[in-house]
């Protein structure tokens, strides 16, 4: 079967005899499909405020001789909570995703989250409601890195994480790397102590 990416192909690994899956965010449905295609999972819900995207993904599924369960609507917000013992949100920034969490009309059991952007937030969101980050994997895809974290809201918080990198994946050296240089850009012209805090833990992981 073809890769779907770093990032859908790390996602797929995590779902493993899976009950039922709900990908929020689905775009063209290919998480879902190729679950189901895998025999990852049982059922899947894709979730998309785009009613188009939705077509896309149910023709894939029709192409592919799936079936997956369309459901129109921001988020989780229409979405039933029997359908969602994991949810996967894999294309949106941390801040969209925390306020995703944050609306949904039932507490999560389990996730996969790919933050596009400000990952930090999302796991400083996770630490402080103590939500436990069983797997944060760094992959890279073309020039950027993303972290996927799979996330187990019934289980507490680790205090060996931190909310700056994950603790495996093949790109997490490199993803160090360069962050690192580019808070040393940063720091030439700003005084930021959260971007000290930042510089200081990822060189205690880098060092270990």
């Amino acid at each position: 079967m073809r890769s779907l990416g770093a990032r859908l192909d790390t996602c797929l690994s995590l779902i493993n005899g899976e009950r039922c899956i709900t990908d929020v965010g689905t775009d063209h449905g290919r998480l879902p499909v190729y679950a189901l295609k895998q025999g990852r999972t049982e059922r899947a819900v894709a979730v998309d405020i785009s009613e188009k995207s939705l077509r896309k993904a149910t023709l894939l599924a029709e192409k592919e001789g799936v079936t997956i369960t369309a459901v129109v609507c921001d988020g989780l917000t229409a979405v039933k909570q029997e359908d969602a013992p994991l949810v996967i949100i894999a294309g949106m920034g941390g801040r969209e995703i925390v306020k995703i969490i944050e609306e949904a009309p039932f507490p999560l059991e389990r996730a996969i989250f790919v933050p596009h952007t400000h990952a930090a937030v999302l796991r400083a969101y996770l630490r402080d409601r103590d939500v436990r980050i069983e797997r944060d994997i760094t992959v890279r895809e073309g020039d950027h890195y993303y972290p996927v974290l799979l996330v187990d809201f019934r289980l507490p918080w680790r205090e060996t994480d931190n909310i700056y990198v994950g603790g495996e994946g093949e790109a997490r050296v490199a993803y160090i790397e360069m962050r690192l240089g580019k808070i040393e850009e940063y720091l030439t012209y700003t005084d930021d102590p959260a971007l000290k805090e930042e510089k200081e833990i990822l060189q205690s992981v880098y060092r270990s």
